[in-house]
């Protein structure tokens, strides 16, 4: 943990700290899918101390990540008024969705469900967090990543998972 590289949002003014930010953007959701995929093969393999572990620590990362960019990222997204879009709203769709989710697999999973018939809600939200990855990297985090303040920077920075 101690040597990891951290953003520095005063380096914000030229094109390689641009690269940087949308870097750390798209590291914060490698970390999430590297654990939201730890989780996928605890149930594949129906390893339940291995489920119970991998989805808290999912869960707890996307919560902290989605309502920081909630606060941090989609005030800056509405400042860059991308053509066609509602960030606000969609991200917003987004974000309940895949939190209501992986809400829904914690409960079930603390019931004490057979792992077997979470399958299909896992699948789900694999597919769900899929599209949301793909739209934030190819259109919400290259818009936000120039016009994000310092302090939105440095509140993301704060709440990103480490890889």
């Amino acid at each position: 943990m101690g040597d990891r590289r951290r953003f520095r949002p005063h380096r914000a003014g030229d094109g390689r700290a641009l690269t940087t930010r949308l870097e750390a953007l798209l590291a914060a959701q490698r970390a999430l899918r590297s654990r939201f995929d730890d989780f996928q093969r605890a149930l594949h393999r129906d390893d339940r101390p291995a489920i119970e572990v991998a989805l808290v620590d999912f869960e707890r990362h996307l919560r902290r990540w989605t309502e920081t960019e909630e606060k941090a990222l989609v005030p800056a997204l509405m400042r860059a008024d991308i053509p066609g879009r509602d960030a606000r709203r969609e991200l917003h769709l987004e974000y309940i969705q895949i939190r209501e989710l992986t809400r829904y697999l914690m409960q079930e999973i603390a019931e004490g469900i057979l792992p077997q018939n979470l399958v299909g809600f896992a699948d789900n939200l694999d597919r769900r967090l899929h599209a949301h990855e793909k739209e934030m990297g190819q259109v919400y985090y290259p818009a936000a990543a120039s016009i994000l303040t310092d302090a939105e920077w440095l509140e993301l920075e704060q709440a990103r998972p480490e890889e």
